[in-house]
C-alpha cells in the first residue's frame, strides 16, 4: 500500500539517497497512521457503545493514542528537515 501511495504522491520515490524523499516517506507514513488509527477509534468506539463494552470503548481510546503518536512523528521529521542555523550549525538531525 505504501508503494502505491508513494507512487502517488513523492517524487522521485526511488532516490532513497536524497533526505527529502525519505522524509517525505516519514510523513506520509505518519498521516497513514493518523488517518487509519483515527478509523479504527471510531470504528471501535461505535461497537464499545452498541455492545456496552468497557474493553472495546478502551482499545477505541488506545488507537486515538496511537494517532498521536503518529503526529509527534510526523512533526519529527519536519523538524529532521530543517535547514542548519547558526544555533545548529549541522542541521537538525
Amino acid at each position: 500500500m505504501i508503494k502505491l501511495l508513494a507512487s502517488i504522491f513523492i517524487k522521485n520515490k526511488d532516490d532513497f539517497t536524497n533526505p527529502q524523499v525519505r522524509r517525505h516517506y516519514g510523513i506520509l507514513c505518519g498521516a497513514v497512521g493518523i488517518i487509519l488509527n483515527i478509523l479504527l477509534f471510531c470504528g471501535k468506539l461505535f461497537a464499545g457503545f452498541i455492545a456496552k463494552s468497557v474493553a472495546i470503548t478502551a482499545d477505541a481510546f488506545n488507537n486515538l493514542s496511537d494517532a498521536g503518536s503518529s503526529i509527534i512523528s510526523m512533526i519529527g521529521f519536519k523538524m529532521a528537515g530543517k535547514k542548519p542555523d547558526a544555533e545548529h550549525p549541522f542541521g537538525h538531525k
